[in-house]
C-alpha cells in the first residue's frame, strides 16, 4: 500500500493532511486484514457449497428421470389397455361378419342336403343305402366346405400365417 499516494488522495477529498506514520493508516491496514479474513471465509463457504452442487444436480436429475420414466411407463400401460379394447371390439365384429357370411354361404348347401334327404327317402330299399352314402358324402362335403371357409377367413390356410 502506497501511503504517500493515499495521503494525497485523502487530502484532496477531505482537506485533512496525513503523514505516512499517521495512526489512520494502521486502522486502514487493520480493516484490510479483517476484510481479507472475511473474504477468505466467504470464499471457503462458497467453495463448499459449490463442491456439493454437482451431487445435488445429479441427484435431482436422477429423481427427475425416475419420475419421467414412471409417467412414461404409465402412459404405455394406458395405451396397451386402449389397444386391447380396440382389438377385442374389432375381433368381435370380425367374428360376427364371419358367422353371417358362413350362414349366407351355407343356405344353398343346406337346401341341397335337404333335397338329397328327400330324394333318399323316396328311393327304394336298395337305393336307400346308396342314398344314405350319398347323403353322408354330401354332409361331409358341406362340412369340409364350411371348415375351409372358416380357416380361410382366419387366415389359417395361407403359408406362413398363424393365429
Amino acid at each position: 500500500m502506497d501511503k504517500s499516494r493515499l495521503a494525497v488522495i485523502v487530502y484532496k477529498r477531505t482537506g485533512f493532511p496525513l503523514e505516512e506514520e499517521d495512526p489512520a493508516f494502521v486502522l486502514v491496514e487493520l480493516n484490510r486484514l479483517v476484510l481479507e479474513g472475511l473474504l477468505d471465509e466467504a470464499a471457503q463457504r462458497l467453495a463448499e457449497r459449490l463442491d456439493s452442487l454437482p451431487e445435488r444436480i445429479r441427484s435431482s436429475g436422477t429423481a427427475l428421470a425416475a419420475e419421467v420414466a414412471s409417467q412414461g411407463v404409465q402412459r404405455v400401460v394406458e395405451m396397451l389397455v386402449e389397444s386391447r379394447g380396440a382389438i377385442a371390439a374389432e375381433t368381435e365384429q370380425a367374428q360376427v361378419r364371419i358367422a353371417d357370411h358362413i350362414a349366407k354361404l351355407s343356405e344353398p348347401l343346406t337346401r341341397e342336403v335337404a333335397a338329397a334327404v328327400r330324394a333318399a327317402q323316396t328311393l327304394s330299399r336298395g337305393g336307400a343305402v346308396r342314398a344314405r352314402w350319398m347323403l353322408a358324402g354330401a354332409v361331409i362335403g358341406v362340412l369340409s366346405f364350411l371348415y375351409g371357409i372358416v380357416l380361410g377367413a382366419y387366415g389359417l390356410l395361407r403359408p406362413g400365417a398363424g393365429g
